[in-house]
């Protein structure tokens, strides 16, 4: 796995090189500012390492207590002895300094200064303070914008050595080397120069020389790292590739939903068109079915009409004085299709209802009279039947001898010329009764 650097300068890359092999090292961060950006110990921190973050500033103390839990974050300022002091805090932050003179340059240069008081204390105190006993410091890093001298003047060099030591050898801003006034310092404490990165000068303790043939070269690319920019480039073109390949995914599965929802829509369409055709259809048979209803409609009132056109044309012969006058015909003509007994039965009907027609005539009708009893007088015979069928109906007395005419065609008082032959019956009995009481009388 490669090397991530979060460095400004590749340091760590340089210190892993040379630290590699050690499992869970310490480290003496001096002027640790972030505990992610431009870190020297991040990446160590990563891999199992822990140690002291020393850092005034308020606001990277906060982000290093809740980044680094494993190690000792200390909220102070390291010289040369315990003190406090005026720190001069700028817009930003890695230039802030204890330095007055520095701090005076980059005012001039239109940065803002802000002065706070510091507690400031030696590297000697933080160690002994912090370091445990028998603890190895792999490496101490001092980046404390041209205050060095007083931080490496405050430690015991005799005593506490870490392996490696990297101090910013340059002034601030500026690729001006600084290390003239403290460089001696650390020579003659037992440390060899090893590396200048152009920022940083690397020194190895004497007493572990063989960690000098690591700073013969640059960072490399037998070093096999990455830088953290890259990485997080890296990880967030990664983060964007996976969204995409999932939005892809999500927008594929949207376009097979849509296509199922369109080929939904379109059997549904072709349904609704199907039953479209269907209701037509229905329509149009409906309104044949209707059609027809209405010409049978017709045809039943076309039919009623002639029938009653019919019942009216029978009344109508039922009611004429042709059909009444021939039915004696008619009945005579079906008796003797009957046979001989029915025509007998038919031939008194006849004569009866010849002799109730003949007396309603010359009743109703003076003027038939006349003709109809002399053609009665010619037939001595007919003569004699009417008589016996008028005595019997009434018409005239039993032993009455007088004419048929003034007994068939019985004169009636007004208003009752239309009797029927029943009542003129009744009438005439009761009108002879009356007529033998008064010859009795007499």
């Amino acid at each position: 796995m490669s090397f991530i650097s979060y460095a400004q300068n590749f340091e760590d890359v340089m210190l892993w090189r040379a630290l590699k092999d050690i499992n869970k090292g310490f480290y003496i961060d001096i002027g640790a500012w972030s505990p992610d950006q431009d870190s020297v110990t991040r990446a160590f921190y990563e891999r199992g390492w822990h140690g002291i973050n020393i850092e005034p500033n308020p606001e990277f103390i906060r982000q290093l207590q809740n980044r680094r839990p494993h190690d000792i974050n200390l909220q102070l300022a390291i010289g040369d002895q315990e003190e406090t002091l005026s720190m001069n805090f700028l817009a930003n932050p890695g230039l802030s300094t204890l330095d007055d003179a520095i701090a005076q340059k980059h005012q001039e240069a239109g940065w803002e200064v802000n002065r706070e008081p510091v507690q400031v204390t030696t590297l000697n105190n933080v160690w002994a303070d912090y370091v445990p006993t028998g603890q190895e410091v792999h490496f101490l890093k001092v980046d404390v914008e041209g205050f060095e001298a007083a931080v490496l003047r405050g430690n015991d060099w005799r005593k506490n050595r870490p392996w490696i030591i990297v101090v910013e050898s340059t002034l601030p801003m500026s690729q001006e080397q600084s290390y003239g006034d403290w460089e001696p310092m650390l020579l003659n404490a037992g440390y060899y120069y090893a590396y200048f990165d152009g920022l940083n000068r690397f020194y190895v303790a004497k007493e572990h020389s063989g960690l000098l043939d690591s700073f013969k070269a640059p960072p490399n690319f037998f070093d096999d790292f990455v830088l953290y920019r890259q990485q997080e480039a890296e990880e967030r073109a990664t983060q964007a590739e996976a969204k995409a390949m999932a939005a892809e995914e999500r927008a594929t599965q949207a376009e097979a939903k849509a296509m199922a929802a369109e080929e939904r829509a379109t059997q549904a369409e072709a349904k609704a068109m199907a039953a479209e055709e269907r209701a037509t259809q229905a329509e149009a048979k409906a309104m044949a079915a209707e059609e027809r209803a209405a010409q049978a409609e017709a045809k039943a009132m076309a039919a009623e009409e002639r029938a009653a056109q019919a019942e009216a044309a029978l009344r109508a012969v039922y009611q004429s004085r042709s059909w009444r006058i021939t039915r004696p015909l008619r009945e005579l003509a079906g008796l003797m299709r009957r046979g001989r007994d029915g025509a007998k039965r038919v031939a008194k009907r006849l004569m009866a209802t010849s002799l109730d027609l003949l007396i309603r005539l010359g009743t109703s009708r003076p003027w038939v009279k006349r003709p109809a009893l002399a053609l009665i007088r010619r037939y001595p015979r007919i003569e004699a039947r009417l008589r016996q069928l008028a005595a019997l109906h009434g018409f005239i007395d039993h032993t009455s001898t007088s004419a048929m005419g003034a007994n068939m065609l019985l004169e009636l008082p007004h208003g009752l010329e239309n009797l029927p032959p029943r009542a003129r019956q009744i009438y005439a009995q009761l009108k002879a009764a009356i007529k033998q009481k008064q010859e009795e009388k007499a």
